[in-house]
This record gives structure tokens, sequence and C-alpha cells, in this order.
């Protein structure tokens, strides 16, 4: 087997990883940098290859899917091929994206499935994108581990290292992303003690708006069991996705994802002070969006009953700061409430003495070489974009 690292060696985002055997090579994500920067000679990838695997839908993962090859196959998670289509949809309902979607194919948890020489076996994974993955990679002989992006401390963070454990001294090459790596101070705090957090503010105001991603289905969960009881509120696209959640098995097993208080309240018509909601409620809006016309009575006439929870990156609030305020215009009272997406450095370190890998690389990251601070005993190679090692 080789592993050919075609970009996202030393940068987060828009890792694309090769792995091939014999006459077969597939493709693990294809994204943009979070750099932004999308010119289609990034790529660097002049060798053939018989499919692109994604192991989730975030953008910096699948943004370059209009450039993959148009007759090889694509993959993704059932549930993530269903929400990727949905936002696509709403984003731009005739873009070409959305046929390339269409035609992926589909796979589950722990159902292996073969390219060519390479059997893949996806390993369903916490991380800030539901419905994602780690990929076991398997051929001659070999064995490969790819992480994607992933962490412990989401609502599905438990099943994480048990899925690991059975690899234990196992795995010829862990492939692990480091994003948190890059930061000197990342918040990875758990999203039910966010929950926590945000149900003690809740119970001091009967109006809340929080926002956050329509796809951050983690932080939407914690915000809908912090409303402990009261209504939760949201537009119809919203209610689309949080719908396509409840329907998957992941929801049978983890009731955070049940959504069953989640109902739509805005229907396009503008609130008018006359119309103010009487009931207490949580409401879910989005930066970008026309949410305004909604808050702004709350802010007129209720402003000190009236809480504003918002939820981003440091790096994604800098470029919306505009929009927030917006947003909370008026409103006395808004606070930040966040968790990464991302391991801990704690996690990177379990999980590689989860599996014990004969030697690991570092992807995903600005500092790749801090993996050599956090796992000495490890064998650690650390590949620049186009460079490939023999496994």
């Amino acid at each position: 087997m080789e592993i050919k690292i075609y970009q996202g060696a030393s940068e987060i985002g828009g890792t694309i990883t090769g792995i091939s055997c014999g006459k077969t090579r597939i493709l693990i994500d294809f994204g943009r940098p979070l750099t932004g920067d999308d010119r289609k000679d990034r790529l660097h990838i002049k060798d053939p290859y018989d499919a692109v695997i994604f192991t989730h839908y975030h953008r910096d993962h699948t943004d370059l899917l209009p450039y993959a090859a148009e007759k090889i196959p694509t993959y993704m998670g059932k549930t993530a091929k269903a929400l990727f289509l949905a936002e696509q949809r709403h984003k731009d309902p005739d873009g070409e994206i959305i046929r390339r979607i269409e035609k992926m194919k589909e796979y589950e948890d722990g159902v292996a499935f073969d390219v060519g020489e390479l059997r893949i076996t996806p390993l369903l994974t916490d991380h800030s994108a539901f419905d994602s993955y780690m990929l076991l990679i398997e051929g001659d002989g070999r064995r490969v581990l790819h992480t994607g992006d992933f962490r412990l401390h989401g609502i599905k963070g438990d099943l994480v290292l048990p899925a690991l454990l059975p690899l234990e001294n196992t795995v010829d090459v862990m492939i692990m992303e480091g994003t948190n790596l890059s930061f000197a101070d990342p918040v990875t705090v758990s999203e039910y003690h966010l929950t926590d957090a945000a149900g003690l503010l809740m119970q001091r105001f009967p109006y809340v708006f929080v926002q956050c991603g329509a796809m951050d289905i983690d932080r939407l969960a914690a915000f809908h069991m912090a409303s402990r009881g009261r209504r939760f509120c949201c537009d119809p696209y919203q209610m689309s996705v949080l719908e396509t959640v409840r329907k998957s098995g992941q929801a049978r097993k983890y009731p955070a994802y049940s959504f069953d208080r989640a109902r739509v309240w805005m229907t396009g018509s503008i609130v008018s002070s006359d119309e103010i909601e009487k009931q207490p409620f949580c409401t879910a809006v989005r930066v970008g969006s026309d949410f305004r016309r909604i808050i702004e009575p709350y802010a007129k006439a209720l402003p000190e009953k009236t809480l504003f929870i918002y939820s981003m990156s440091e790096g994604y609030l800098r470029g919306h700061l505009g929009d927030v305020q917006k947003l909370t215009k008026g409103l006395r009272y808004a606070v930040k409430i966040h968790t990464s997406g991302h391991a801990s450095a704690e996690a990177l370190r379990l999980a590689a003495e989860t599996v014990r890998p004969a030697a690991l690389i570092p992807v995903h990251t600005k500092q790749g070489k801090n993996f050599d601070l956090q796992l000495p005993d490890v064998r650690i190679l650390h590949l620049a974009d186009g460079e490939s090692f023999q496994v």
C-alpha cells in the first residue's frame, strides 16, 4: 500500500489523501482549504483514481466535488448525504453540485465495501458534522486508519474509543487530524456542559433566540435539551434538517437527537409587536438570513426578557460579526456559548493510545510537530503535500 497526501499536510481543511494498493487508488475527501484558495491547480492530482470517499459533508472536505472525475464513484454516509443534499438544495436549487451529490453511493457504520483491491470499513465517529466517519482501509495485508475529523466531547463522544479498541496493535498507519494543536487554548468543553450552561441562562429569560449553523446538529440538540419543555421553534428549512436527523438510526441510540419539541414557527410573515408570542420559547436563527424581522419586536417591546445566544468559532465570528450585530440590535442580553468540533490534545492522545498504530501521519493541522510532544512513544511521519509513504 501507498499513502500520498495530495493536500492538507500542513493546513486546516482541504485535506485530500490518496491510498493505493496494486492498480487501485482511492481519495479520501476532496475539499477546499480554509484559506479560501479554490484554484484547481492546487490539487496536484495527476494520478488516476478509482473513487472519492467523503468522511463528512463540511465544505473544507467536499467543496471540490465538482472537480472530481465524472465517471468515478463517490461515497458518503447515508444520513450525511441526505443532509448535504438538503443544504445544497436550500442554497442553490439549480446548482450542478446537486446532481453530483444525488449520484453518490451511500455507506453505513461498520458495513465494509470494496473498491478494487481495497476494502473500506466506515466507523461512525463524533464530530460537529452529523454522521461523520473514520475509515479503515485494508489491502495487501496492510491496514490504514483515517480518522477524518473527530472529537470525544460531543453527544456521540462515548462511542469513539470503544469503536477503536478492536483495532489495537493492528493498524500500520493512523492518519490523524490535529486541528486543535494549531491553537494555544481551544475550547473543548462537553456539549452536555454547554447544555447545562444554556439551560441556566434560559431559566432567567422566557424568550430565547439561539444562533448556529443549520447543519450544526449537536449544537441544536444542546439548545433543544437546554430549553427544557418549552417549544423549540425554527423555519421550514431547519425543520427539514431536524426531521432527517430524527429519522436516522442515531436518534434511536441518542435521545438528544429526537427533537420532539421542534416545530415550525416562522413561515415568512413579519411579526408585529401585537403578535408577540406570549409563551416561553427557544427559537433557532441563523446569520445570513432575514431573521431580524422575528427578533425585532422582542428587542423593542421585551428587551429585558429576551436572550440571544450565539455559537460560532472565533474565525467564523470575525467574518460574520456584522451579521450578529444586526440580529442583536436593540437586545440587552447576548451571550456566546461555543465548543470546538475537533478533538482536544488529550482526545488525540487517547485515540492514538487506544489504537497503538505502528506509525502516525498528521494532517489537517498547521502544527503537525506538536504531535511529537503529545505522542513521544509513537513513530510520527511528517509528510509534505505531494509526498508518499510506502506502508
